[in-house]
């Protein structure tokens, strides 16, 4: 992307992701406008400055710029090209996705609909309108899956192995993403994010729900054991912050057509991280095994290879990954405050 974007489009806008990708978007191009995409069912604003999320005064340091969300569904061709031919952008960071690899489980054919049929649309909806956008897709390292612990720490040249719906269907955006670039020559590069959180983040995912069930215990809500799932598992955590950083790195440095990992290239165990939050912890708190929170499928280890990205764009995964523990946890506390 050789010039600075006057227009940016951030799909996925009312998830986790997006309002650090915003407010970073902000700091590197102030001058430029920005549109969010939410889902149909959310009604459209304009705002400006910081918007908490689930009404938590932790995230009012985010310093959102004044974005302009646009209702819309991912998948609905003719309400995206609307929406495309307002805007006009020439950034895209196409975020939006069913992310919940538990919820998958639930309904795959709705989960591909979404993460692989909305880009399509999305790709679609460009060419119709004859747009030449940078898009940044957000894939997942879960789209490895099951890679033997010797083919750690993967590069993007690893077999994909898939071993759960929404690793299936970030697969086939991923594909789709490829055959557009060589097809059409879309201006696209795919990013391949692993295990990623922080302040704001479901408690669906690991750490959020870590975090959650400590200050629920804190707060007086709870019993102080907390439930867990497969705790051997081995993952490559970065900050949000972190992640998105490496979103604007490959919006200005990523070579089109490439895929990139965006991970620590260290494998911390869930165990690792869940002792690192019981010790913040402001009471004694056990863990416990719930069976009910173990993958129909689980891969033992997974953390990405990133010389890539770092020759290609100059980003490190440099970060504190106490802090950000601690940042997650300090969210829920305001969170869950009785």
């Amino acid at each position: 992307m050789p010039v600075a974007p006057e227009r940016i489009l951030i799909t996925g806008y009312s998830g986790f992701v997006a309002p650090y990708l915003a407010a970073a978007c902000q700091r590197q191009y102030p001058a430029a406008q920005f549109f969010g995409l939410v889902h149909a069912a959310t009604p459209p604003t304009t705002h400006t400055g910081p918007q908490a999320v689930d009404a938590s005064p932790a995230y009012g340091s985010l310093g959102y710029p004044s974005v302009r969300e646009l209702a819309g569904d991912i998948t609905d061709g003719v309400g995206l090209r609307n929406i495309l031919r307002e805007t006009r952008p020439d950034l895209i960071f196409h975020l939006a996705a069913a992310s919940s690899v538990a919820a998958s489980w639930n309904d795959p054919a709705e989960v591909l609909r979404v993460n692989a049929g909305g880009f399509i649309t999305l790709a679609e909806a460009v060419r119709a309108e004859q747009l030449s956008p940078r898009i940044v897709v957000s894939g997942s390292g879960e789209q490895y899956g099951l890679v033997r612990p010797e083919e750690n720490p993967v590069t993007e040249e690893t077999l994909p192995r898939p071993a759960n719906p929404y690793a299936v269907s970030k697969e086939t955006q991923d594909l789709y993403a490829f055959q557009y670039q060589r097809a059409y020559g879309l201006d696209i590069v795919r990013a391949r994010a692993f295990n990623h959180f922080g302040p704001g983040q479901s408690a669906s995912f690991v750490i959020a729900s870590f975090a959650r069930q400590i200050a629920q215990v804190e707060a007086g809500l709870a019993e102080p054991t907390l439930l867990v799932g497969n705790l051997s598992a081995q993952r490559d955590f970065l900050p949000v912050e972190v992640v998105v950083a490496a979103y604007l790195a490959l919006a200005e440095r990523g070579h089109v057509g490439e895929a990139y990992n965006i991970g620590s290239g260290v494998a911390r165990s869930i165990e690792s991280l869940l002792h690192q939050l019981l010790a913040m912890a402001r009471v004694t708190i056990e863990a416990r095994v719930d069976p009910t929170r173990f993958r129909a499928v689980d891969v033992p280890v997974l953390c990405a290879e990133t010389t890539k990205i770092q020759r290609d764009t100059d980003w490190r995964p440099t970060a504190m990954l106490d802090d950000a523990l601690r940042a997650t946890l300090d969210y829920w506390r305001n969170v869950v405050v009785p």
